[in-house]
């Protein structure tokens, strides 16, 4: 006979789920379907999952219908609508899980002794007790640990001509260093203030969404609108700054609106969000309603938890390690920005490469370590300044066919400074700070 407390306990916990479909992100990555004593509790549980996996949110209504063949098996839409309108609060839904697992376990040791009599041998008992040792242990790990499959998934995976084989960018070279974006991967991108990190990964985002990839996209740092401007400008070659300031006419912003249509069948999505676990659970409820292939992070010092006491260094790092994490987890790609510190701008040399390191991503070593591979972007920024560049000009010292970023204004060169996974080395590419453009050289 179950314990009222505890009938309540799972009540609470699924009313949460149908009023807020995130807290099922939460629910899923703690806790089991038989965690639940109730048996219709976990049908009902389990039919939640069912709705998730297929893309569709979960309501009450949804729900009844959906599952209208298999309702009489979870008690009835009379008891399941009780269960919706019981007290599921948010704020106290992860202590609320916690004690589903506490009730869970202690139900495993219960259940054990019940079994357990004097006439029993040692060693049935003691296999009772490693069994039950087992599946308490099972609480704290998502998935089954199943040897067997995991050479079945590979060899299928080594036989399957079919297979995955990353998400291009377009930027050929690049791709061919990278072996193309690859999930499962965390991916660096740093550089200094006004090199154009965002302008490259918007580019980046842009072509991606071209080939058909499904992509969510971080900004901390800009607005939505500001997102979308530049995506525009770069598309229809239109001055970001035009857009902005409202300068185009009416056919610009028809074509504008053409492209944002393009978008949004595509499911492209930018968050705005600048608390990282909520961020994180943003990227975990997109990939249930829509698959997902890649997550931009621009860029990871606008996640910092500032009421967080421990160093810079460490902060980050944590950062990136959960980055990394998801990305294995979920089996997405993920492209993090990062700043590159100060000190790049006072060194010499004739090349990109002698201008910037790995060493030179600001406040972290963790990034770099965590990252598959980094790419680090150099241009001039110097070269933006007119006179500047006029002077140079008269000099002879500007060379537009170069694929140096030093000497071309229009050139921003990516070095591949860490590749767990293929060769380093420099690509060049055309640079058009104008539309928000990058594009192959």
């Amino acid at each position: 006979m179950l314990d009222n407390n505890q009938v309540v306990l799972e009540q609470e916990v699924l009313c949460s789920m149908f009023r807020n479909n995130e807290l099922i992100i939460k629910a899923r990555d703690s806790i089991k379907p038989e965690m639940f004593l109730y048996d219709k509790h976990m049908k009902i549980y389990l039919g939640i999952l069912d709705m998730v996996n297929n893309k569709m949110e979960v309501d009450l209504v949804t729900f009844l219908q959906y599952h209208s063949t298999e309702i009489k098996n979870m008690d009835g839409a009379s008891y399941i609508s009780d269960i919706y309108t019981c007290n599921g609060s948010d704020s106290g839904f992860n202590t609320k899980l916690e004690l589903l697992i506490k009730n869970y376990k202690k139900h495993l040791y219960v259940e054990m002794m019940n079994k357990l009599n004097g006439d029993m041998a040692l060693e049935d008992i003691e296999g009772e007790l490693e069994n039950v040792k087992v599946k308490v242990h099972k609480c704290e790990i998502k998935k089954e640990l199943d040897i067997v499959s995991q050479f079945d998934d590979y060899i299928n995976w080594l036989y399957n001509s079919d297979r995955n084989n990353g998400i291009k960018s377009d930027f050929i070279h690049l791709d061919k260093y990278l072996g193309n974006f690859q999930k499962g991967r965390l991916i660096t991108v740093f550089a200094r203030s006004g090199v154009g990190k965002t302008t490259f990964s918007l580019q980046l985002a842009a072509n991606m969404i071209e080939n058909k990839a499904k992509v969510f996209y971080g900004s901390a740092e800009m607005t939505r609108n500001q997102v979308f401007n530049r995506m525009a400008a770069s598309h229809l070659s239109i001055s970001s700054k035009s857009i902005d300031d409202d300068s185009i006419n009416n056919q610009d912003k028809d074509n504008i609106t053409k492209y944002m249509a393009k978008l949004l069948n595509s499911s492209f999505y930018v968050s705005t969000e600048t608390d990282f676990n909520k961020f994180i659970n943003e990227v975990k409820v997109y990939k249930l309603q829509n698959s997902l292939d890649v997550v931009f992070v621009d860029y990871i010092n606008k996640y910092i938890d500032f009421s967080d006491k421990d160093i810079m260094t460490n902060k980050l790092g944590k950062i990136s390690g959960m980055l990394k994490t998801l990305a294995m987890e979920e089996d997405i790609c993920i492209v993090l920005m990062a700043q590159a510190n100060r000190v790049v701008d006072k060194k010499g040399g004739d090349m990109a490469i002698e201008k910037i390191d790995s060493s030179d991503i600001q406040d972290s070593a963790r990034i770099e370590q965590d990252s598959d591979q980094v790419i680090a972007l150099y241009r001039n920024i110097k070269l933006d300044d007119k006179m500047y560049r006029e002077a140079l000009f008269k000099k002879g010292k500007l060379k537009y066919s170069s694929k140096n970023a030093d000497e071309n204004p229009e050139c921003i060169n990516a070095i591949l400074i860490k590749n767990r996974h293929g060769d380093r080395g420099t690509c060049a590419l055309r640079w058009n700070g104008r539309y928000s453009r990058v594009t192959n050289f």
